[in-house]
């Protein structure tokens, strides 16, 4: 059994075999004049009615100074919706009035900061781009905004936030931001006030192995910018090594005539410090002393010690002998 054509198919044949048969020139002219009349027809009451019609409007700024910087700029676009007779509407189209609308700097900006172009404003604007007859329906945003700001701008330090810490075995040899300082561009009211740009609050702990992150830098208030906006957050960690000097003990505010000896008279001390560091730290680095106001009364010759001065660098540090000896001599003078 042979398949049935849809109804819509059998009419398209039937309607091209009579065009086909149109074999005279001047019944086919006919056939399209009168096709073009009715076209005509068609549009002309169509287009006498009223509609409407969305226009995406694109924002721009322009005759901007050149020391002005634009900081917060104006919105991309917005959507437009315009009501008048449809060949009115087809019109603004084909001319491409509505594809944009430009805002002279000049009008508006009679000092840095922010300047806001409200409802009404924002209308006349529009008003002055159509015909009398059109009505605006709606627009997306009723106010339009932006923030001028010195071109020149102001260097600032970068702070970082937070902690770091490494565990017991590492120690944090370094914390670098790449760069260390940004240039802040708002008005001189502001940045005056302004000390230094401070990154998020970071926080690492018990750090083995060195670190590198990218921050964006904080900014809360609107119509600041940064440039650059992010800094690179570099954390050295190298291994804690152990390392031993000897120590001489030395005694302090003793007596005119009377010196303190000590067995021994240096000790041994321990502690922990960086890889990169371990050359750089020697005995002369350590201080042990013994005051006079120790052994006064210490009837026992034997004096506990204590560091006085060691470097910021080293953890963990241990004395050995924890005590010692001691005597004190009498230097006589000759006459």
């Amino acid at each position: 059994m042979a398949k049935q054509q849809p109804h819509h198919l059998e009419q398209t044949k039937q309607f091209l075999r009579n065009f086909l048969r149109i074999n005279d020139a001047g019944e086919f002219l006919v056939f399209l004049f009168f096709l073009f009349v009715a076209f005509i027809f068609w549009y002309l009451m169509t287009m006498n009615h009223e509609y409407e019609m969305t226009y995406n409007v694109r924002l721009e700024l322009k005759n901007v100074p050149e020391n002005v910087l634009i900081t917060e700029p104006l919105p991309e676009e917005m959507k437009v919706v315009l009501k008048d007779r449809g060949d009115k509407l087809v019109e603004y189209k084909a001319r491409g009035k509505m594809k944009s609308l430009a805002l002279d700097y000049r009008h508006y900006s009679h000092a840095m900061g922010r300047t806001a172009i409200y409802g009404l404003e924002l209308e006349k604007l529009l008003e002055d781009k159509l015909s009398s007859s059109t009505q605006i329906v709606s627009t997306s945003l009723d106010t339009l905004e932006y923030y001028a700001a010195d071109a020149r701008g102001v260097k600032l330090l970068v702070r970082l936030r937070g902690t770091v810490t490494a565990d017991r075995q590492h120690v944090v040899e370094r914390i670098r931001l790449y760069p260390d300082s940004v240039t802040v561009y708002a008005t001189p009211r502001m940045t005056d006030t302004m000390t230094a740009v401070y990154t998020p609050y970071v926080k690492y702990t018990e750090l083995a192995d060195s670190v590198a992150q990218v921050l964006q830098l904080e900014n809360g208030v609107w119509g600041v910018r940064y440039e650059p906006s992010e800094v690179q957050l570099r954390v050295g960690v190298s291994p804690y090594v152990m390392k031993s000097v000897q120590v001489p003990v030395e005694g302090y505010m003793f007596p005119y005539g009377q010196q303190l000896k000590t067995f021994p008279s240096k000790v041994k001390v321990s502690f922990r410090i960086s890889l990169d560091d371990f050359r750089g730290v020697t005995e002369k680095d350590f201080r042990i002393l013994v005051r006079h106001s120790q052994i006064r009364d210490n009837v026992s010759g034997k004096v506990a010690l204590s560091l006085d001065a060691m470097p910021d660098n080293v953890t963990d540090i241990v004395i050995e002998p924890v005590e010692v000896d001691y005597l004190i001599e009498m230097n006589t003078m000759p006459f």
